[in-house]
């Protein structure tokens, strides 16, 4: 697959990582989607196939309409129904990665509401918020106007703020993933059970799954991007034997397998790619 990234506007960081221009799909058999938390809205234009869990047989039809992702902590992959895909969709494609807490946050609905299937838009919100999509002239345009329609659908919620979102700044920045539950819990004042009942509500996830499966990400791209060694990684396992358990539980094969098949191109990692300054 080819795609850019590119940042959203200020105002919206906490709930959109970035957004994903889709120009082709041109190898998209090789890429692997990295569990992290997040989802995607995606702003389908002909694309006909499902997302699947590596290296398993579950598989997430993708809704022909605008949708929002499953939420998994799990390996996915994309996979076209289509052999002549690229007659059918009109390019570019674009995907809006929400943060951890992005679709709570926009539509009020509890995440763990995508663990089985795709959600596909209500026409209202269609119809009021992206309507004009891809009427602009240049991606600049589209972003902008991205912008702005989801900041409307958030101020439309009135939501109020998150202590999740304090929560979840701890696990990644202060403490690298490198915290329990348990304390926590006590740094936040409230139950195991309450800390999980949220979680699950706006992430879609357990605290424990999130700050696994982040963790793992991390390291991936630690290891593959900066070619660190297992003494260099920020985010520690115990040693090199849990760290291999850990990759072969997501992708099968040891660390030194996949930095050669991503080194050789047979592998792609979505969360690699870097962002790039709008136009």
């Amino acid at each position: 697959m080819i795609y850019d990234i590119f940042s959203p506007s200020r105002e919206l960081e906490s709930i959109v990582k970035q957004y994903v221009i889709v120009n082709s799909l041109e190898g998209v058999e090789s890429l692997l989607f990295l569990p992290n938390g997040c989802n995607f809205i995606v702003f389908n234009r002909g694309i006909e196939g499902y997302t699947k869990i590596y290296k398993e047989d579950n598989k997430f039809s993708i809704p022909k309409n605008y949708s929002v992702s499953v939420k998994t902590n799990k390996v996915e992959k994309f996979v076209c129904c289509n052999e002549n895909f690229s007659k059918d969709i009109t390019f570019p494609v674009i995907l809006a990665e929400l943060t951890p807490i992005g679709y709570y946050k926009l539509f009020n609905k509890e995440a763990s509401g995508l663990n089985s299937s795709y959600e596909e838009l209500e026409p209202d919100t269609i119809e009021t918020y992206f309507k004009n999509l891809y009427s602009h002239n240049s991606i600049k345009e589209e972003l902008e106007y991205l912008n702005t329609s989801l900041k409307s659908i958030y101020d439309s919620q009135d939501s109020p703020h998150l202590t999740l979102y304090d929560v979840i700044d701890k696990i990644v920045n202060s403490y690298r993933f490198e915290v329990t539950v348990e304390s926590l819990t006590k740094e936040f004042g409230c139950s195991r059970s309450t800390m999980e009942r949220q979680f699950k509500k706006v992430v879609g996830l357990t605290p424990k799954n999130f700050i696994f499966v982040s963790k793992f990400c991390r390291t991936v791209l630690a290891y593959i991007e900066d070619e660190c060694t297992f003494k260099e990684l920020e985010y520690l396992y115990s040693d090199n034997s849990h760290m291999n358990s850990v990759f072969k539980k997501f992708l099968g094969v040891s660390p030194s397998v996949i930095l050669n098949e991503v080194a050789n191109k047979k592998i792609q990692i979505y969360q690699m790619q870097k962002l790039k300054e709008v136009g």
